[in-house]
C-alpha cells in the first residue's frame, strides 16, 4: 500500500514551527564561521589574481627582450654599427618595426647612447633618448623605462648591448613597445569590479585597467613583476554578506525539512516507506550525477517517489548529452577540429611530469608561413580552408595517441609520444616533404600552398624545470626558423639542451 506525503503535511508543519528556534540559533553560529571561511578564500583568490598577471606580464617582458638578446647577437648588427652609415642603420631599424609585432620605435645607438639617424623619423623621443644616454653613464634608471607623458603613444623600452667579436661594446639596438601590449594581458585576466594598476618604484601609476573612481572604497593587493622594477595593484571589493545570509536561510530549510521527515520516522509504517524510496532516489541522483544511471522496475513504496524517479531518468539523459558535447566543445578548436590550447597546455603539463620517469616524448610548434598574405590576397574564407586543411594534414600523419592542437591564429602544436630522435628527424622531413607538395586551397583559379616553421623541444623535466620552460624553447626554435623563411620550402630546428640557450643544433631536411 503506498502512502501519500500530503496527508503528512499537516503533522510536519506542527513539528517544523517547534525547531525553527533550534535551527534559527545553529543558523546564526554557522553564518559566522562560513563567512570568515568566505573572506580567507577571497583573500587568497586576490592573491593567485595579482600574482598570475604580474607574472603574465614578466613572461611577456622577457619574451620580447629574449628577441632583442637574439637580434643585438647577429654578426650584421655589429657590422652596421662598426661600419654602416647613418641612412643604412635608419633602415634596418624600419625592417625591425615591420618585423615584430606591437613596436612603436627603434633605433641603432653609439656606445655613448647617441641615436644613429634622426631620432624622431625612428618615433625615439627625448625621454628614450635620456634614458639610453643615464644607462651608458651607470645612472641607475626604472627597467624597462615606461613613458605615458604622451597620449596615445604610451610605451616601455628594452635595450641590448651589442659587442664586437672581440667583446668590445660596439653600441645599443633599442625598441620601444606600445603599453596597449600589458594592457591586453590584465584585460584578459579582470574580473567584474576588479581594477589593476601598474606602478613604478616611486609608486607613480602608468596603467590602470578596470574600474575608474572604485580603488578606494576597495582592498588593495601588490606584487612585483619579475625581472622589472614595476609593482603590480589590484584593487578588489571585500565579499559581500548577502550571499552568505542566503545561504543561510538555505540552510535552515533544510534542517527544518531533516527535522520534519525525522519526526515523520517515529511513525513506524511512514518510517519504513521513507527510508526505502529516499534511498532510492539519492542513489538515482548519484547514478546521474556519474553518468550511470538505469531504470528499476521494482514499485516503489510512497506514491510521489514513483513520479518522480521517471523525471530523474529523463534529467539522466540529458545531463549525460550535455557533458558529452560540454566536453568536447571545451577542448577542441571550432574552426579546425583539433585540440584546442586548453586541452595543449593540460597535456604538456602531463608529459613533462611523465618525462620524470623518463618517458620521452616531444613538442613541436608549427607555424603557416605568410598567412596574413593568404587572408589579404584571397580573403579569410580561403584563409580558413588553408587552416582547415593543415589541420587535416597534420592529424592524418600523427598516430592514435599523438595529440594535434591548434595554439591560435596560424601557429599549431603536435605532441609525439615514445619517438626516438632519429626517428622523429626522419619523420620531420617526410611530414614537411609532402606538406609541401600539397595544395591547401583554390582561389581565383590557382592552388593557395604555404610553407611551415617548424621548431622542436624535448619535453624533459632534467632540461626544463617546467612546462612553461619546454613551450617557450620549442617556440624560440621556430622563430629562428621563421625568421631565415625563403619561401620555397619548410624548414624545422630543434631547441637548445638547455632553457635559457637560444638554439642547439639545426636540421632543415638537407
Amino acid at each position: 500500500m503506498q502512502l501519500s506525503i500530503g496527508k503528512l503535511a499537516i503533522v510536519v508543519i506542527t513539528l517544523l514551527i517547534v525547531v525553527t528556534l533550534v535551527t534559527t540559533g545553529l543558523g546564526l553560529s554557522a553564518l559566522h564561521n562560513d563567512y570568515r571561511s568566505l573572506q580567507a578564500r577571497h583573500e587568497a583568490e586576490a592573491i593567485d589574481t595579482v600574482r598570475n598577471a604580474a607574472l603574465s606580464i614578466g613572461n611577456q617582458v622577457r619574451f620580447y627582450q629574449g628577441i632583442l638578446q637574439l637580434i643585438s647577437t647577429k654578426p650584421e648588427v655589429a657590422n652596421l654599427l662598426e661600419f654602416g652609415a647613418s641612412s643604412e642603420m635608419q633602415d634596418w631599424s624600419a625592417s625591425l618595426r615591420r618585423l615584430l609585432p606591437g613596436i612603436l620605435g627603434s633605433a641603432l645607438a653609439s656606445d655613448q647612447g647617441r641615436v644613429h639617424g634622426d631620432a624622431n623619423a625612428q618615433r625615439v623621443g627625448p625621454a628614450c633618448v635620456l634614458d639610453m644616454k643615464h644607462l651608458h653613464e651607470g645612472t641607475p634608471i626604472d627597467f624597462p623605462p615606461l613613458h605615458t607623458d604622451v597620449e596615445g603613444l604610451e610605451h616601455f623600452d628594452l635595450l641590448a648591448q651589442v659587442h664586437t667579436p672581440d667583446g668590445q661594446p660596439s653600441g645599443t639596438v633599442f625598441v620601444s613597445f606600445h603599453l596597449g601590449i600589458i594592457d591586453d594581458v590584465l584585460q584578459s585576466m579582470l574580473s567584474p569590479g576588479d581594477r589593476f594598476e601598474l606602478r613604478t618604484r616611486q609608486g607613480t601609476t602608468k596603467l590602470a585597467v578596470g574600474d575608474e573612481g572604485a580603488a578606494a572604497a576597495k582592498r588593495s593587493y601588490t606584487y612585483d613583476v619579475p625581472d622589472t622594477s614595476w609593482e603590480l595593484v589590484l584593487y578588489r571589493a571585500a565579499p559581500a554578506s548577502g550571499g552568505t545570509i542566503g545561504r543561510l536561510v538555505g540552510a535552515d530549510v533544510l534542517i527544518l525539512v531533516v527535522s520534519g521527515i525525522l519526526v515523520i520516522y517515529l511513525v513506524r509504517r511512514t518510517t519504513s516507506a521513507f527510508t526505502r524510496d529516499m534511498a532510492r532516489v539519492h542513489a538515482a541522483l548519484n547514478n546521474v550525477l556519474a553518468g550511470d544511471y538505469r531504470p528499476s522496475a521494482e514499485p516503489t513504496a510512497i506514491k510521489e517517489t514513483g513520479i518522480l524517479l521517471p523525471d530523474i531518468e529523463q534529467l539522466a539523459l540529458r545531463l549525460q548529452e550535455q557533458r558529452d558535447e560540454l566536453r568536447q566543445q571545451s577542448l577542441s578548436d571550432p574552426l579546425t577540429g583539433v585540440f584546442n590550447r586548453r586541452y595543449f597546455d593540460m597535456m604538456l603539463a602531463h608529459l613533462h611530469e611523465q618525462s620524470r620517469r623518463h618517458l620521452t616524448a616531444y613538442l613541436v610548434i608549427i607555424d603557416v608561413n605568410d598567412f596574413k598574405h593568404v587572408n589579404d590576397e584571397h580573403g579569410h574564407q580561403t584563409g580558413d580552408r588553408v587552416l582547415q586543411k593543415t589541420a587535416s594534414f597534420l592529424r592524418s600523419r600523427v598516430r592514435a595517441t599523438d595529440i594535434v592542437a591548434r595554439l591560435g591564429g596560424d601557429e599549431f602544436a603536435l605532441l609525439l609520444s615514445q619517438m626516438s630522435t632519429d626517428g622523429l628527424v626522419d619523420w620531420v622531413k617526410s611530414l614537411l616533404d609532402d606538406f609541401d607538395r600539397s595544395a591547401l586551397a583554390h582561389a581565383a583559379g590557382q592552388d593557395v600552398r604555404c610553407r611551415l616553421s617548424v621548431g622542436i623541444a624535448e619535453v624533459d623535466a632534467a632540461t626544463y624545470p617546467t612546462a612553461a620552460n619546454v613551450f617557450d624553447a620549442a617556440d624560440r626554435a621556430m622563430y629562428a626558423v621563421k625568421q631565415r623563411r625563403d619561401g620555397h620550402r619548410s624548414r624545422f630546428e630543434f631547441a637548445a639542451a638547455a632553457s635559457a640557450a637560444p638554439l642547439m643544433r639545426s636540421q632543415e631536411g638537407q
